[in-house]
């Protein structure tokens, strides 16, 4: 219930229009609640042969079922809309929430499983959840509605048609505390089945490349066999649901016949008339119950779909905004790790008592083997994560006491793996400044070592680029995303391994685009790479979370420790690959 409570919420904050739609609901059910007594008065006057009674007769059912219509047509024109307007909030929602919820969310889920949520499951939500409450509603109405009517009409017919709803509302009952865990199973199966397709589309090159089109025919066929056998499960106790109640409400039917036939035989008051009226009364009262039953298989499945929609929307948003945010400090900026404590949910520590010091103006380089560390002093300094304990400062203010949105538009962050939007160049580089020039784009490109490939572009800056800039190479693509930092101009720069997937003459190309990059900055830089780290005014040798050397290049080599020693161990395999490249 309290899924189903909180998406009527949403359908409360336009109370207007959910008021209308069961304001039409309810005209359209009196409507259909006067055909039985038209039906009743009808046959009654057949029999003084009267023509005029008959055709006035016939005029007024037909007024009552074109009234009945007619305010459907408006509840369903007035329920639409309301649906949508619920529908888009709930999807603005969920959108913002991703917006600001943690990296570490996304390291847990899968990208496909997530936009299962988004799409699948707020879809599910509204067929079953919407329709159902409003049409719930109006079920709820009809059934109260008609039971009135038959107790006023004959009380002891109508003790006999609803003697068959408690049987019918228990079954409904049983059937939807058993489906709930079912259909909770059947969406996570889907969702993990979306997340393999949308993985396979990203990784089409690399399947076609590897020949592992087998391999995730395979895993598809082992998703998709586990969703069939999931989904049928759920179907199952369907087929036994739906017939059994089925079975059960008939037994009103026969009832009005027996009951109604008794009472004919008997009582000269009770007329054919009242039994024809009856009878569609009671034919009245079990199609909504049969409604009921596969409301009731909807919002089951929708109740499943809202859990996990409101599990995004309830996720705890580890770092958010403080409650009163300091004003962000002017001109560059020194950023200190005061004995920090960093660990990952569930996992051993990966940062203890750290105290590392990012100078102004000043350009400081991690290194170390995979695990040291790196990734996690920078996501520290970006304020993706909170420090377990101790203090990230930035210039002398906790990074918590500052306005998040203003961390993140003072920090340019070149990663690994550009990421670049669908569209244009253009529109790519005006993320990082709406108002930008037709100047200072250019000027952006060139410093970046990209003006000369974007010029040749067939429509130059509004060339659109494909998704994730799949039309471009990886150093093009490295060198927009370093153009989109440069127009960005921020006083902090975050170099997180951005040449490690280029090769040795891309690097160089590259490297340039990162020398003005870096002028008059504070920057930190992540590499694997020696070669583009030697002239950082400060090297940090990492090794698992704790600082082991620290100096500049030319300090490292003749203390002859673990940075001289990777420092001659990569020169032979740069020379190498260099040698490789230009052969």
């Amino acid at each position: 219930m309290k899924t189903i409570w909180r998406v009527a919420q949403y359908l409360f904050r336009y109370r207007l229009l959910y008021w209308l739609t069961i304001l039409f609901a309810v005209l359209s059910i009196a409507f259909t609640l006067a055909i039985p007594r038209a039906l009743e008065w009808l046959i009654n006057s057949l029999s003084d042969s009267d023509l005029t009674s008959l055709w006035l007769g016939i005029g007024v059912i037909l007024g009552c079922y074109f009234g009945r219509e007619l305010f459907n047509f408006f509840r369903i024109r007035v329920n639409n809309i309301l649906e949508q307007k619920v529908l888009v909030d709930m999807r603005r929602e969920i959108h913002a929430k991703l917006l600001r919820l943690p990296v570490s969310f996304y390291d847990q889920r899968k990208s496909g499983e997530i936009a299962s949520r988004v799409v699948d499951d707020v879809n599910n939500v509204e067929r079953a959840l919407l329709d159902g409450t409003e049409q719930g509603t109006t079920v709820v109405v009809q059934i109260v509605g008609i039971t009135v009517m038959m107790f006023l009409m004959q009380p002891f017919l109508a003790f006999w048609v609803i003697l068959p709803l408690p049987v019918v509302l228990w079954w409904a009952f049983r059937y939807a505390k058993t489906s709930r865990k079912h259909w909770s199973a059947v969406r996570k199966s889907a969702a993990a089945l979306n997340a393999l397709l949308v993985e396979d589309i990203q990784g089409n090159r690399m399947i076609q490349t590897f020949a592992l089109q087998e391999r995730e025919s395979r895993r598809f066929d082992a998703m998709a066999q586990d969703l069939r056998k999931k989904s049928l499960k759920t179907m199952f106790l369907w087929s036994f649901y739906m017939p059994g109640s089925q079975f059960v409400a008939s037994l009103g039917t026969v009832a009005v016949f027996a009951a109604g036939g008794y009472l004919i035989i008997t009582e000269q008051a009770f007329t054919i008339g009242e039994f024809f009226a009856f009878f569609l009364l009671a034919q009245m009262l079990y199609m909504p119950l049969w409604r009921l039953t596969m409301l009731n298989q909807m919002l089951a499945s929708g109740k499943a779909s809202g859990d996990r929609v409101f599990e995004i929307i309830d996720a705890e948003v580890e770092v958010d905004e403080p409650p009163a945010p300091k004003p962000f400090p002017a001109g560059n900026i020194e950023v200190k790790f005061d004995r920090v404590d960093f660990r990952y949910p569930g996992r051993p520590a990966v940062l203890e008592d750290f105290n590392l010091t990012l100078e102004a103006g000043k350009v400081t380089a991690l290194v170390g083997h995979t695990g040291a560390g790196k990734s996690t002093v920078a996501n520290l300094a970006m304020r993706a994560y909170d420090a377990t304990a101790g203090a990230v400062l930035v210039n002398g203010i906790d990074i918590r006491e500052l306005s998040l949105h203003e961390v993140h538009g003072q920090i340019g962050h070149v990663a690994q793996e550009p990421f670049l939007f669908e569209g244009s160049v253009r529109e790519n580089l005006l993320l990082a400044r709406e108002d930008a020039t037709e100047e200072q784009l250019v000027a952006a490109l060139e410093g970046a070592s990209a003006w000369d490939f974007v010029d040749r572009l067939p429509e130059k800056m509004d060339t659109n680029i494909g998704e994730k800039g799949v039309r471009l190479s990886q150093g093009e693509k490295q060198r927009l995303t370093i153009a989109r930092v440069l127009l960005k101009n921020p006083p902090l720069v975050i170099l997180d391994e951005a040449t490690a997937s280029v090769d040795t003459i891309t690097e160089r190309q590259i490297q340039s685009a990162l020398d003005n990059l870096m002028a008059d900055r504070t920057v930190l830089i992540i590499a694997h790479r020696l070669s583009t780290v030697r002239k950082a005014d400060k090297i940090v040798v990492l090794e698992k979370g704790r600082i082991i050397e620290m100096g500049t290049h030319d300090e490292l080599l003749l203390e002859q420790g673990r940075y001289a020693n990777l420092w001659l161990h990569q020169v032979d395999v740069i020379q190498e690959d260099f040698e490789n490249s230009v052969n």
